[in-house]
């Protein structure tokens, strides 16, 4: 067995680096296909108009807030598991499993009712337009509605990932994905007894493949695949310590998340004042939907780093675990360079592929090159709060996010896009410098080291 700082296996710069990109890869491409899910509904109503695709596009952003809640356990259990496995602690690691599953069930029961009850006036305070709500607001019901299952999928997924199983998932999802643009085009468009629901049809497929795959993930787990087992009983204690440890790292980024998706709702409903106004948000839609593409590498670096650096932390290895959380982000740094390039170069033709309308696609082009400059940073960020998830050292997060978000975005926006009337180019201005200031304070936050000596 090897002491704390002795050379662990993994440290060698070619071992390290081959055993991240071996996490990495299957995430990126689980990621590229969980997005399809979203991106689907984006591309199969782009016939129903462009009042269609502005609902999808500001849907987008209270799903995320969403999909940021789901943060709260789902990054608790990548911790917990990783630096279970580490630890060869058995018990923390089922524990941490069937606790998080509870949490999906208690907290997304109340979400649901709400968020269906709160469809209109939550997409009324983004400033809708009349036609837009028509399409929006049912499908923004549906989705809601289908908020258990998305939960479940992603924290099932966090316990393979935590385990340093990530092709689990992988294969999952690429099941899925074909499963949703079936279902899409069936409910979208009708076909046989089945009616033609339009825009709302694209949710009713997305919540179809996500109980199928709720569904698998129970079997498998149940079954005990990836090395990791749902242990149904005692299904109905709750164990209050290992709770609050699993909230403590996760809370902490799944509210940063929250605050930060809220500020983006805030964001585009300022967008809706400008003179392009429906146009405008169509373009934000589509610059927000290849954004998540080029954020795949970043979510897949994420999960890399917490999971190896949770393992280091887990088997008493700090030094080990900060080797790994730098040249996790060292790697993704060399990775999204070429991506921001690509992004910048193929601008145009990707907002084609969205927008129908040769000036909104134009208009699309533009922020989509400026939120290709704007993720570089983003996701340098994104990786490095990966290596703070897997050490337990999440708490600073939030304050961040609240400074960046709402203090840097929102306010040059006020600024530059609303009082000075810079339009569009006000509002990126402030998309760019929020991540360039959050990526400095999550880097000096890791580099501190003061998570070495502690577990989640």
């Amino acid at each position: 067995m090897t002491t704390p700082n002795a050379a662990a296996p993994g440290t060698a710069d070619g071992d390290s680096f081959r055993r991240i990109w071996s996490l990495a890869w299957p995430t990126v491409v689980y990621s590229l296909l969980e997005l399809s899910l979203g991106a689907a509904d984006f591309l199969m109503v782009r016939g129903l108009g462009s009042d269609a695709s502005a609902a999808i596009g500001l849907n987008r952003q209270i799903t995320f807030l969403i999909e940021a809640a789901a943060l709260a356990v789902s990054t608790g259990v990548i911790a917990l598991v990783s630096q279970g496995m580490g630890a060869k602690d058995s018990r923390q690691v089922d524990g941490a499993i069937r606790q998080s599953l509870r949490l999906v069930v208690l907290l997304g029961v109340p979400v649901t009712l709400l968020g269906y009850a709160a469809s209109g006036p939550l997409l009324a305070l983004m400033q809708a337009s009349p036609e837009t709500l028509v399409h929006g607001v049912p499908y923004l019901r549906i989705y809601f509605l289908g908020t258990l299952f998305l939960w479940a999928n992603l924290v099932a997924a966090a316990v393979f990932r935590g385990a340093g199983d990530p092709r689990t998932p992988l294969k999952l999802v690429s099941v899925m994905s074909v499963l949703n643009v079936a279902l899409n085009y069936a409910c979208i468009n009708g076909v046989g007894p089945v009616p033609a629901y339009g825009v709302a049809g694209a949710a009713l497929g997305t919540v179809g493949a996500r109980v199928v795959g709720t569904a698998a993930y129970l079997v498998l787990l149940g079954r005990g695949a990836g090395g990791v087992r749902l242990r149904l009983r005692p299904w109905l204690d709750l164990d209050g310590p290992l709770l609050r440890r699993m909230l403590r790292v996760g809370a902490w980024p799944a509210l940063a998340g929250v605050m930060r998706n809220g500020a983006r709702v805030v964001f585009v409903g300022m967008l809706g004042a400008g003179v392009s106004g429906a146009a405008l948000h169509a373009a934000v839609g589509v610059g927000l939907q290849v954004r998540l593409i080029a954020v795949l590498p970043a979510l897949a670096f994420q999960v890399a780093a917490a999971t190896l650096v949770g393992q280091a932390v887990g088997a008493g290895d700090p030094d080990r675990a900060e080797t790994l959380g730098n040249r996790s982000v060292l790697l993704l740094a060399a990775i999204m360079a070429a991506v921001t390039g690509l992004s910048i170069l193929a601008a145009r033709p990707l907002a084609e592929l969205f927008l129908a309308d040769p000036e909104v696609a134009a208009l699309g082009a533009t922020v989509i090159r400026w939120f290709a400059v704007a993720q570089l940073f983003s996701s340098l960020s994104i990786g490095t709060q990966g290596a703070l998830t897997g050490a337990g050292a999440t708490r600073p997060i939030l304050g961040y996010t609240v400074v960046t978000q709402w203090g840097v975005l929102l306010s040059l926006t006020v600024v530059l896009f609303v009082v000075l009337g810079w339009e569009p180019e006000g509002a990126l201005v402030a998309w760019v410098v929020a991540p360039v200031l959050q990526l400095v304070l999550m880097q000096r936050l890791f580099r501190q080291g003061g998570w070495r000596n502690r577990r989640a």
